[in-house]
This record gives C-alpha cells, structure tokens and sequence, in this order.
C-alpha cells in the first residue's frame, strides 16, 4: 500500500487546503501525516513528498544517494506505481515519496551476506535479525547431520520451532544427560540462542565461548560468529536509554573491544568462512558505537569499490538510512572526513538547499570549487554540482549552462538526467518560457522510462496548465497521461471555460467529465456566479445522492466525486424563515443575489455537512483562483445583516452566527475578515439585550 494515501478525506478537501498552505509538502490533519507532491519542482527546501529521480537540492538525500548508487552500477530502481483513479490521484510517477523508493530499490550486484527469509527483512533489531532465518538454518544442519540419532534430530527441530518470537522470555531447554555427545551441545546451542534473544548476552556468551572449541564444524564456527553479535549488543545495550534513544558517549568502551576483537578472531579463523561479510558489516556497526566516522566512511567507500569481493555485504535498500542515521545525521559529522564523490555529492546537495535554521548555511562557491580534486574520476559529476551551485544558491542559470553539455543528452543515467532536466530548469529560470515548454514536449517525446516520463511531463504540464490547454489533459490517449496531474488541472487550475469544454467534449472519459462537473459546481457556488451553476447542475449523475465518496454504498463510487454534496434539501432556521433546497435557493438568488434571507439560507448550506467542503475550498479560492466573481463568505454576510436598521429575528439570527463563527476555538470559521473579543463582546451584549426570550440568546454561554 502506499504511504500517502491513508486518510479517507474528500480530495477537493485537501486539494484545496494545499492552495492554502502554499502547496506545502505536509498537511497534518489529527495525528495523520498526508503526503502531497509539489508539481511546480522548482523549489529548494527539502521535501520528502516530492522528491524527482535527478540529483537536486529538494530530495531527501536518501534518494540522492540511490540515484549515485546506480549510476555506479550497485542499485536498480524499480518504476513507481501511480495512482488509478482520477478524482483522488495524488501520485503519478514523478514527482513521489521518498518513503516509498527505498522499497523499490534492489542491488544490481548481490552482496555476499547470509540469506535472510522475509520476516527477517523487516525487522530492526539487530538482536533478531536473523530469528527466521537463524531456524532454518540450525533445522537444515541437525537433519544433515550423521552424528545426531534420528529420534533426536526431530527433538531438536521441535525444540527450535517452539521459538516463535523473538524477544520473548523464551524457557530454556532442560539438557538430557542420556542424549548423545552432539545433541548435546545443539541443544547448549539453542540454549545459548535463547538466552541470547533473550537478551542475556553474559549468559549466552558463556555457552558460544565452550562451543566454539566444540569438533562441529559448523557449531563451532557460528558460535565464534555468534560471539560477535552477542559482544556487539551487549555493548550497544550499554548506550540505550529508556525511551530507546543511543548515546555513543555512554557505550562500554570494554565490551565494544571485546567485539571488535571477535571480529578479528573470526576473519582470521574463517578467512572464507560463510559469514564473513555478515561480520565484515556488522564491523561498521562497531565504527560507528566508537565514533570513529573517519573509518566508517572509509568501510562504506571500501564496499562501494569492491562489489566482487567476498566480504561485500551492502543492501542498497538499506544503506542509504545508514548512512543518513550514522553518518550525516551523527553530532560527531565532520566534512573532513568525505574525500568521495559518493559522499560529497550527498552532501552538496544537501548544503544547496534553502536556509532552513541557523547555524545552517550553504555551501559556498570556494568550498565547492575546493573539492575538485576529490572528482578527478568523475569530472562531469562536479560539473553538474557547479552548476547546480550557480543555479540553485548563486541564482545565476545563464552562467550555469556553461558547465553542462553542450549537446542533445542521451539520459542513459541518472546524472545525464539530471543534466538534462537543470537545462529545463534554467530556461524556465531565465523567463524562457516558450523555449522551456518546447524544450520539455521534446524530452518527453525521447523518454527512455517512466521515470523520465514522468519528470518531463510534470514539466511540461505546468505550461500546459497555464494556457488552459484543457486538451492536453483529456481522453483516453491524453497528451498529459499521469492521472494526478490530469486531477490537479482539473480541480485545481482550469477556469469555467474550460470545465465546460471538458464535459462536453466527446474526447472526455467519463472520469474527466465528472471531475470538471464536480469542480464546475463547487467553485461557479462559492464565486456566486449562480447562473453558471444553474447550467451544471443539468450534468449531475441522475443518481447523485448515490456518490458520497469514501462512504459510498456502491464500491465503484468510493473513488468518485461526491455528488451527493449538492442535494440538500433545504433548513428551516424558524418557523417564519426556512430555507429551499439547493436547487431551487440558487435559482432565487440569481434573481435576488443581494436577499438577506436567500444569502443565510446559503450559508445555512455552506455549514451544513454537505456543504462544509466548499466552505474549506472557499479558502483555497481567496489564495489563487482561475474563477471570477466575488467568494461568498458567510460571516460577512451576517454582518451586512447587523449593519441593517431592522430589529427582527433575521437580526437576532445574524448576532448568534456571528458569535458561533468563533465557537469554540476562537478562530473564525466563517470566511470572512476576523474581529477582536471586544467586539464579539458587543455582539453578546446585544443579543442578551435586545432579544433576551430567543432561544439563540438563551443558549448562549460564551463569545469565545
């Protein structure tokens, strides 16, 4: 499942709100974290949401180091899965989450370690790493050992299946004095693995030092491997506080030389042993609980330019969170330890970004020109960064263009795509932008991937977008094909004469023409341009009560728009003022559009259930709208009502929504300019004193 679709929220909800924050990357509603990708990709700040497969500044550097990682020929990057349904796309292919690539990620080159099983792989404990895999293991070497009598191998098996869960207080096995010489010590050895899931290394490590002088050869040489992670959490163990976190300060400097002592035992006892890129890896492990960063990057660089070796044990899925958690993100980091164009490339990039806090700076020109002689092997990898530097911190794209080819680029690799895509870039910088759009229709024309694909499009489509060249974004063959950016034209951009050549196009899917219809209706209500939603409201699904959305009924609607929203059958405020259902109060207000009653009953709408939506997209519209006409705000409707000379229950009515439009977080939530305490006062004073026998007066306790 992928991590940014899990909230059922209404998409014109929340793609309205991301107008409001500015197409922010995060929205937080509750507790929840909602991903949304920033298409204009020309930003600078970090954005885990919206990451794009070039190396640039606003990628979590996780994904800039997967990128390096296969160009280099260690990685392979599977193709992102898009969102498929229109009304609630938010992915397509490009831009994506960061959270997702790692899972996406396999090495090109398969590293040396120990198979693990499935479950293993998920696990984060290095305590129970290999619990799985660690079973099938001891099961495969007790069946095939001719040592052990066969009523005593099916005992063994039956004493390691019992231990399901790693981390649980597992009972030790009571050791038969009766069984033969072998089973005996596999059965200390389950013992000593029990003690050691456990978590009582002292224990465990007891019995791994007696078995590794054992004649087994394989008991003897995985408990000598087994001595080393023992010794390795035993240490890590002594950093570990309560709540989890690791203070490298507090590690027992005695049990850390105890494992890297181990390591040393084992490599020279083994040096073809079948663990020894486990135990070459976990050495990095021990680098890091000793803070010593100069000699891990050094280790990471080693793996990086060794591949064939026997001791290779990188997992390109992993290494670049090891690297973020122990490396960059590590309080001993020193740039003087990165002398490799792997390393130094994340980190430039990382210093390219926006000013986030101080002490934070960026890089600057010196400092990057100073690390020419860490590229001498990949000269056009530094070229990229200056010129990425030129464009991104300096704000000079013309003078940039000079350190990238001069040619057509093939894109064959991550860094020609990125070479390719900062020309784009810097045509769109330098105000180019009848160039930039031609430049992006040809380089999506040449796309070698989805990928590719997908980076130009999104381009490409921002041009589109803006001519409201609606289609560009319809039909079955769309010139514009990812779903989420066809939505984001749809809902977000295009004008009401474009939504209306969108729904009457025989081009159109049906998905489209709904999208445009939904977006027509709400944003013609919230402008007050009721004629034009007269005319719409003919193209409502003659079912519309049906379509609500996520809670629909019908599974095909779920992913549909919520029609349902426009059939409100009207509110009766009191016994003299009651109000029409939608259709018909909007056929009223065009012929009355100033009526107070009419312009309540509206707002009884907007703050009813199935108006509330467009309440929030009223917001969006006041930020940046492609519709004219004046935004229909509830609260000043109520104030037009309290500036009237009129003393009725329609007065008295507009005093108590007033007040309520603060209720009861003190934030006004009804559209409109907000007003001070004191004069929320005066209204409370007002309607207590002039219409005292109200039952709106009577109800109400505060003015927030």
């Amino acid at each position: 499942m992928k991590l940014h679709n899990i909230l059922s929220i209404k998409p014109i909800f929340y793609s309205s709100l991301l107008i409001i924050c500015g197409y922010g990357s995060n929205i937080y509603a509750g507790v929840e974290n909602i991903c949304e990708p920033n298409l204009a990709m020309d930003d600078r700040s970090l954005s885990s949401c919206s990451n794009l497969p070039v190396l640039v500044p606003l990628n979590d550097s996780q994904t800039n180091m997967l990128l390096l990682l296969s160009d280099l020929g260690l990685a392979t990057l599977k193709p992102m899965t898009a969102d498929n349904n229109l009304w609630d796309a938010s992915y397509g292919t490009v831009p994506f989450d960061a959270a997702n690539i790692s899972a996406l990620t396999e090495n090109r080159i398969l590293n040396q370690r120990e198979k693990l099983s499935q479950k293993d792989e998920i696990i984060f404990d290095e305590r129970c790493y290999s619990f799985n895999s660690g079973n099938a293991a001891f099961i495969s070497q007790v069946k095939i050992n001719k040592n052990i009598p066969a009523n005593e191998k099916q005992l063994l098996i039956n004493e390691r299946q019992k231990m399901n869960q790693c981390g649980d207080k597992i009972a030790l096995i009571a050791v038969d004095p009766n069984w033969s010489a072998t089973t005996r010590q596999y059965a200390s050895y389950l013992n000593a693995s029990i003690l050691f899931y456990n978590a009582n290394y002292t224990a465990a490590t007891k019995i791994y030092t007696v078995l590794s002088t054992v004649e087994d050869t394989w008991l003897k040489e995985t408990a000598l491997y087994m001595l080393i992670r023992t010794s390795l959490n035993s240490a890590y163990a002594t950093g570990v506080d309560q709540y989890g976190d690791v203070y490298l300060d507090n590690i027992n400097q005695n049990l850390l030389k105890q494992f890297l002592d181990h390591i040393t035992v084992y490599l020279k006892a083994y040096p073809n042993g079948q663990y020894i890129a486990s135990a070459r890896g976990l050495m990095r492990r021990g680098l890091w609980l000793s803070k010593r960063q100069d000699l891990l990057v050094n280790e990471i660089i080693w793996q990086i330019q060794n591949p064939k070796s026997k001791f290779y044990n990188l997992e390109m899925s992993q290494l670049p969170a090891e690297i973020d958690r122990r490396v960059f993100n590590s309080q001993y980091f020193n740039v003087k330890n990165l002398t490799d164009p792997f390393f130094l490339t994340t980190y430039d990039l990382m210093y390219m970004r926006m000013p986030a806090s101080d002490p934070y700076r960026p890089i600057t020109w010196a400092q990057l020109t100073a690390q020419k002689e860490f590229f001498k092997a990949q000269p056009e990898l530094f070229q990229y960064l200056q010129a990425a530097h030129l464009v991104f911190v300096q704000n000079k794209p013309q003078e940039a263009l000079s350190y990238l080819p001069k040619d057509n680029i093939k894109t064959s690799n991550y860094l020609q795509l990125s070479q390719s895509f900062l020309k784009g870039q810097i045509l769109e910088k330098t105000g180019q932008k009848q160039a930039a759009e031609q430049y992006w229709n040809q380089q999506c024309a040449q796309a070698r991937d989805s990928f590719q694909k997908g980076l130009f499009e999104t381009a490409l489509s921002n041009h589109l977008a803006a001519k409201q060249d609606y289609s560009a974004f319809i039909g079955k063959k769309a010139k514009i094909s990812q779903l989420n950016l066809q939505r984001n034209f749809i809902t977000q951009v295009a004008n009401a004469d474009s939504l209306q050549k969108i729904i009457q196009s025989n081009d159109s899917t049906l998905d489209q023409k709904q999208a445009a219809t939904y977006t027509l209706l709400s944003k013609s209500l919230v402008h007050q341009n009721f004629d034009l939603f007269k005319q719409s409201f003919a193209f409502l699904p003659k079912n519309a009560d049906q379509y609500q959305g996520y809670s629909s009924k019908d599974e095909q609607l779920k992913n549909k728009p919520d029609f349902s929203n426009f059939i409100w059958n009207g509110a009766t405020i009191t016994s003299q003022f009651k109000c029409a259902n939608l259709q018909t109060l909007v056929s009223q207000l065009s012929q009355a559009p100033q009526d107070p009653l009419l312009n309540v009953c509206l707002g009884e709408y907007f703050r009813s259930e199935q108006g509330y939506s467009l309440q929030q997209l009223a917001y969006a519209e006041q930020q940046k709208s492609s519709f004219s006409g004046k935004i229909f705000a509830r609260g000043q409707v109520y104030k037009d009502i309290l500036k009237s000379s009129s003393k009725d229950d329609l007065h008295a009515y507009a005093l108590y929504r007033s007040i309520q439009c603060y209720a009861p977080s003190g934030i006004n939530d009804c559209g409109d300019a907000e007003v001070g305490k004191p004069v929320r006062k005066q209204w409370y004073d007002q309607i207590k004193r002039d219409y005292p026998n109200s039952t709106w007066a009577k109800s109400l306790k505060y003015y927030w």
